[in-house]
């Protein structure tokens, strides 16, 4: 690894809140699910959201899936630190064309999809060879 390289990996490591929060804003902005977007990255679904999440504590490990996503998508470093996301954090009105413009889920609905979401990387886990 090029010393250019390996200053980018431990800057990113230092702010790894801000770059799980841009990996978040990658997923969402693309159209990924957070279980599709572990598929193809090839890292795990517990270990996307500890990456998400900032809580990875060794540099080696954060290094090694950073540089899966990085690779896969195609992006730099550089891309994980800046924060322009594409979407302006509007809701998405996901039920029906004739809700209000400014509907939102409840706290209860979102915590539902997340546990849907939670099921189906189960289910691709271990149903989906």
């Amino acid at each position: 690894m090029n010393i250019v390289k390996k200053y980018n990996m431990e800057l990113l490591f230092q702010k790894r809140d801000k770059v799980g929060e841009n990996i978040l804003n990658f997923i969402k902005d693309n159209g990924y699910t957070k279980s599709g977007f572990a598929k193809i990255t090839n890292i795990s679904r517990p270990t996307l959201d500890k990456l998400i999440n900032g809580e990875i504590d060794s540099i080696t490990t954060f290094t090694t899936h950073i540089q899966k996503i990085i690779d896969s998508q195609n992006i730099s470093e550089i891309d994980l630190l800046e924060d322009k996301p594409k979407s302006d954090n509007t809701p998405i009105n996901a039920f029906s064309d004739n809700s209000p413009e400014n509907h939102e889920r409840k706290p209860e609905a979102k915590e539902m999809f997340m546990i849907l979401d939670d099921i189906i990387s189960l289910y691709e886990m271990y149903y989906n060879k």
